[in-house]
């Protein structure tokens, strides 16, 4: 490797050259002629430090000039941390306080931790700890996050649908604020690297067909979800979620609403474990904040009598288990000293219904009939990078 004074000549030198010296974009991979559309994934956040290893060929760069900083032919594993004004990766890099490790060519790879990362590392010492970005290709991002989160799901169809849905998401929460230092965080997501990729070939075979396919309304691609079976109706992203953002509105959602009493549940959870997750000592009343479209959840209120506590969906579903609050298509009473949830359907309630989806693929539906279904005023379009649009295909 060469060691930092090179690599500061180096970067010199650059400024001296003419403009095509410098790069305007480094590409996360550099088998790829010109960059796709990426994510940045926070992994590592306000750590001590890492192990991180390249193994093949790398650059590093300056994330914020994109200016090269040193590179090496051979690979190294060492720890990473914070070190003074700068970080320290076996040699210091001294008033270096953010770096970008790019992979030279498609052989070599990234790990942290033992676990391997395709696309790019950042590094950022932020007041002596680190945290660590990893920004890759979306592809492989949905390739990873949806290994695990759709192995209970078999059919090719709903399979693409379901891959359109999370890329449209994804293409949303990177182009929101394409120049933030992260877009989201790897365990809210399911990211778990490359490592459980390739061990579901049915999802990566409908990551591959769909290949670069997003929804967009009003011709930007939005946030977008999908729930396990809506019960009859699905609700607007911005009613569950609370975000002011631009989404297609809830449906009614036929085949759910047929079957509804089916998928009917039951929990009962102790007045004081209520009490306890609202930070109260008893509780006297809950009751249930709507969506008036939908009638779905997204917020309770506990109350003592004297205190209340609201309470949103996500936090309350996460509290109690979601082997237990099933859905936010629920009604609450008190009995004794019995809090009783009484619902229907499980899931969020937001975005394709995969009950319904399921059916309608089973009858022979396409891929763009089932998406239409649940989020009207949509178009399908192939986006390679942001604010790319080689195709419109409207819905059928």
């Amino acid at each position: 490797m060469r060691d930092y004074t090179t690599g500061l000549l180096l970067a010199l030198s650059c400024l001296t050259c003419s403009p095509p010296c410098i790069s305007a974009e480094i590409p996360t991979d550099y088998s790829q002629q010109t960059k796709p559309a990426t994510i940045k994934i926070l992994i590592a956040d306000k750590a001590d430090g890492a192990i991180l290893e390249v193994k093949g060929r790398y650059d590093i760069f300056n994330p914020h000039t994109q200016l090269p900083i040193t590179s090496s032919i051979l690979g190294k594993r060492a720890a990473i941390y914070a070190h003074g004004e700068g970080v320290k990766w076996d040699d210091p890099f001294p008033y270096i306080n953010q770096m970008r490790i790019v992979p030279s060519n498609p052989e070599s790879s990234i790990l942290i931790n033992g676990i391997e990362y395709r696309g790019c590392i950042e590094i950022y010492n932020l007041n002596g700890v680190i945290s660590i970005v990893n920004e890759v290709d979306i592809e492989n991002f949905l390739k990873s996050t949806l290994s695990v989160q759709l192995t209970h799901v078999s059919d090719p169809k709903v399979l693409e649908a379901l891959a359109i849905v999370a890329r449209t998401n994804a293409y949303y929460l990177a182009s929101r604020n394409f120049q933030a230092q992260w877009h989201i965080r790897a365990n809210e997501t399911d990211y778990m690297g490359y490592g459980v990729t390739l061990q579901h070939l049915a999802i990566d075979r409908a990551i591959e067909n769909t290949r670069h396919m997003v929804m967009t309304y009003k011709s930007q691609p939005f946030a977008a979800s999908w729930t396990e079976n809506s019960a009859g109706r699905t609700a607007n992203y911005c009613s569950i979620f609370r975000k002011q953002v631009v989404a297609p509105q809830g449906v009614p959602t036929p085949i759910a609403s047929k079957d509804r009493e089916k998928h009917h549940w039951v929990a009962a959870f102790s007045k004081q474990e209520i009490a306890e997750l609202a930070g109260l000592t008893k509780i006297v009343h809950v009751s249930p904040y709507l969506d008036q479209n939908s009638e779905k959840t997204y917020a309770v209120r506990i109350s003592d009598g004297a205190l209340t506590q609201d309470v949103d969906f996500f936090t309350l579903q996460k509290k109690l288990g979601k082997d237990r609050l099933r859905s936010n298509d629920f009604e609450v009473t008190i009995k004794g000293d019995k809090v009783l949830f009484s619902g229907w359907g499980q899931g969020h309630g937001v975005g394709l219904c995969l009950y319904s989806a399921k059916w309608m693929a089973a009858k022979g539906d396409s891929v763009a009939k089932i998406l239409s279904q649940f989020f009207p005023s949509t178009q399908l379009q192939n986006m390679r990078s942001f604010g790319q649009k080689n195709s419109n295909q409207a819905h059928e």
